[in-house]
């Protein structure tokens, strides 16, 4: 080996040891011999022995309605279930988060395993839970209901069970994830802690975000002087415009790979005009554009001002553009090859978990970590369908599997 070579490989091996670059990826902390410990056995067997309880508790918290903004009768029952748990402490922040902390030693991580309260149906005022063998069908049964019964009861397993924590972890179920991780992003704010690993419990089981997606897009209105339709020719109409803007908007070519730079947009409402036989004084629609790359993002937002401010001038409209700019997209370099994604993905595939997917498109609590440049991911809550509508279901059988996944984590966590 030429000694130019040598030294240059050395080099690169003292920067590896030294700083957060990983030369070939970082291990993960999985072993099948954790699973098959007798503390592994003991706390899955405690699932099995509470099944019939662990659903039905279940069914209750999801027929309590909990709407963003209206997360209190959930605030309540989840207190006291950490207090009755044995947390070191139990208690409710100012934005209407419960924190339940469970102390391991001084030389510990500081871990945060947040879960939100808050469904999105607002006004649904009653939810009645339908068990039909291994599925339950009910707004909110999935998203993220299943998540809080999966804290709920990794903790009372690992009580029965005798664990003792290295790590400290703090049990959070937010309010408010689903209209942009208010509850979260308070909780991290207000807090004095350094936090070292964020796991989220949201989203479908076997699927893992390490990254944050960025949220952009708005709503674009065109507004002219409007004429009956007698009256109509030459002037200007909005709807022209929206329908213009349409058609170019979405010849904007966006990425799909690598994942890391991975963009989408989505014309989700459109409207314009009050009658039939008159030109619409006020058209608009709105644009949902997602990337998981800030860069992406700014571009094709770019793209749409200018198209739209174009084509205001080609129909001779006003335009009012409402763009979103705060909702950004972030990576944290290596978090793909960290040991926190290695050991979650070991977990699931020694699981079984069916339709496993890794990627930087996260759109959960860990999002906020991730801004922080706190390594983050999410865990699956279990199978569902019909997220965010009335006719949602969720599958029992994945419910279990999901707090399994949960406890080899904390147990893998321990074992460093």
């Amino acid at each position: 080996m030429p000694k130019l070579f040598r030294l240059g490989f050395v080099f690169l091996c003292l920067y590896a040891l030294f700083s957060n670059f990983t030369l070939w990826g970082e291990e993960s902390l999985f072993t099948p011999e954790i699973a098959s410990s007798p503390l592994v056995q003991k706390l899955f067997s405690f699932l099995e022995k509470n099944r019939e309880k662990i659903i039905e508790e279940w069914i209750y918290l999801t027929e309590i309605p909990a709407p963003s903004g209206q997360e209190e009768k959930r605030a309540v029952y989840l207190k006291k279930q950490f207090e009755a748990a044995g947390l070191n402490e139990a208690f409710v922040d100012r934005s209407g988060n419960v924190i339940g902390i469970w102390r391991g030693s001084q030389k510990g991580r500081k871990i945060v395993m947040p879960a939100h309260m808050d469904t999105v149906f607002q006004g649904v005022k009653e939810i009645k839970v339908k068990r039909e063998g291994n599925i339950l069908k009910a707004p909110g049964i999935g998203d993220d209901t299943a998540s809080l019964i999966n804290i709920l009861w990794s903790v009372r397993a690992l009580k029965h069970a005798g664990f003792k924590p290295k790590d400290t972890y703090y049990f959070v179920t937010t309010v408010g994830e689903e209209v942009g991780f208010l509850g979260m992003q308070a909780f991290m704010e207000e807090t004095e802690e350094k936090f070292d690993l964020v796991i989220a419990l949201d989203g479908d089981l076997g699927k893992v975000h390490y990254g944050a997606l960025g949220f952009g897009g708005g709503r674009i209105t065109f507004r002219g002087p409007g004429a009956h339709t007698m009256q109509s020719r030459g002037v200007p109409n909005p709807n022209l415009a929206v329908a213009k803007a349409l058609e170019r908007i979405y010849k904007i070519k966006l990425p799909s790979k690598p994942p890391e730079r991975w963009t989408i947009l989505n014309v989700g409402m459109i409207g314009g005009g009050r009658v039939r036989n008159a030109v619409s004084q006020e058209s608009y629609f709105t644009v949902d554009l997602r990337s998981a790359n800030q860069e992406e993002l700014e571009k094709a937002q770019g793209k749409i001002r200018k198209i739209c401010e174009e084509i205001a001038s080609e129909v001779d409209v006003e335009l009012e553009m409402n763009l979103n700019k705060s909702s950004k997209a972030h990576q944290i370099p290596g978090a793909r090859e960290s040991f926190l994604v290695e050991t979650v993905v070991d977990i699931l595939e020694f699981l079984k978990v069916r339709g496993i997917e890794v990627d930087p498109l996260g759109s959960t609590d860990a999002n906020v970590g991730i801004k922080k440049g706190i390594l983050s991911v999410n865990l699956g809550r279990t199978y569902g369908r019909y997220k965010h509508s009335l006719r949602e279901e969720a599958e029992i059988g994945g419910l279990f599997l999901a707090m399994k996944q949960v406890l080899l984590l904390v147990c893998s966590l321990n074992s460093q």
